[in-house]
């Protein structure tokens, strides 16, 4: 199918400074560290910004602080999301209490699916709620602003799961920054693909202060019962700092491919989910077509170049998004040949 390339500038960069790190001998906990939270957070608008080893591990720790510290040790996840979330939960110190419905328009729950799931539970319940949200395919979930509301009404902790979703907006708004804090993914695969890599982001203070402290055992203030070495370090934060630098230039570069798509699938007819939507800017993770009626290997019976869905499972009960569903290549320095088969089996698919 092809390669996830890195751009050219992010490994000149990259090869440039990384002598220096060789040199100093300061292999961790250096200033790498520092400067790529300070760039997160001119880029997302956070306050708060702590590099940790993976998204995972981001979530573990906020988990474990909110359950150890503010008593918030029962969670909700939604139902398309990837399986190790839940693993996540239980490693975060939490009991994970079921799953929230999601919608094939967007692979996300609405406000309706999560008031849905809250309806059983007390207002004393809540009180030890923490909802987790994954946005999925490179775009915010575009009922955030409202779940955020409800979950503040309503005293419960909205953790953003923000693995797919570095740099993307909805009414100009950053992902992770709708509720008390999210976690964005350097992975390999992802959207800014950097091998390995995560950040905390948050607008509280306090959960930025204690997540900076956890990650290092809190071995300088001595004042936390709990924490682990999330860190990363000083080569990979160069290596993050150096991809992220290129952030606009890779989803520029994945929009035109998006565009291409775009122009096939109106003429078509297929619908597919928007990364500019409704005041959404996605960052073109994934170009994904669905159906309501067919599975996509039935509707679109000569698409062969693809790549995996989202998710092809669902926790807790079955869906239909797990078939309904497909996603095209695109990726950063995609060539132009996966493109234009990609085109043309969509083209066959309808001349059958």
């Amino acid at each position: 199918m092809g390669m996830i390339k890195l751009p050219k500038q992010s490994v000149d960069y990259f090869n440039k400074n990384s002598n220096e790190i060789f040199e100093s001998g300061n292999l961790a906990e250096g200033p790498w560290n520092k400067k790529l939270s300070e760039y997160i957070c001119d880029i997302s608008g956070a306050k708060n910004a702590i590099p940790n080893n993976s998204n995972g591990a981001g979530l573990v720790a906020l988990m474990r602080i909110y359950s150890y510290y503010f008593k918030r040790n029962k969670v909700l996840i939604q139902n398309n999301t990837m399986y190790g979330v839940k693993t996540m939960v239980p490693s975060g110190g939490c009991e994970l209490l079921g799953y929230i419905n999601c919608q094939l328009e967007t692979l996300m729950p609405s406000l309706e699916d999560v008031k849905k799931s809250l309806s059983s539970f007390s207002k004393i319940e809540k009180g030890s709620l923490i909802i987790l949200l994954s946005h999925i395919g490179g775009i915010n979930n575009p009922d955030i602003e409202e779940i955020a509301l409800l979950c503040k009404s309503e005293n419960i902790v909205l953790l953003e799961d923000c693995a797919h979703s570095f740099g993307a907006t909805l009414n100009s708004r950053h992902s992770g920054l709708f509720g008390d804090a999210g976690v964005y993914s350097f992975y390999a695969t992802k959207a800014i693909p950097g091998g390995e890599g995560g950040c905390i982001v948050t607008n509280n203070d306090e959960i930025g202060q204690m997540a900076a402290d956890f990650s290092i055992y809190d071995r300088f203030n001595q004042k936390m019962d709990v924490g682990f070495n999330n860190r990363v370090s000083e080569l990979q934060a160069l290596l993050l700092y150096a991809v992220t630098k290129e952030w606009q230039h890779i989803v520029d570069n994945k929009k035109q491919i998006a565009n291409s798509y775009i122009k096939t699938c109106e003429e078509l007819g297929i619908p597919y989910i928007s990364q500019e939507a409704n005041n959404n800017i996605g960052n073109y993770y994934k170009f994904t077509l669905y159906n309501h009626d067919n599975p996509t290997s039935k509707f679109l019976p000569s698409l062969i170049t693809k790549t995996s869905p989202v998710y092809d499972y669902a926790l807790g009960s079955e869906h239909k998004i797990t078939t309904n569903h497909c996603c095209l290549p695109i990726w950063y320095g995609q060539e132009q040949e996966i493109t234009q088969r990609v085109i043309s089996e969509l083209y066959e698919s309808f001349a059958k």
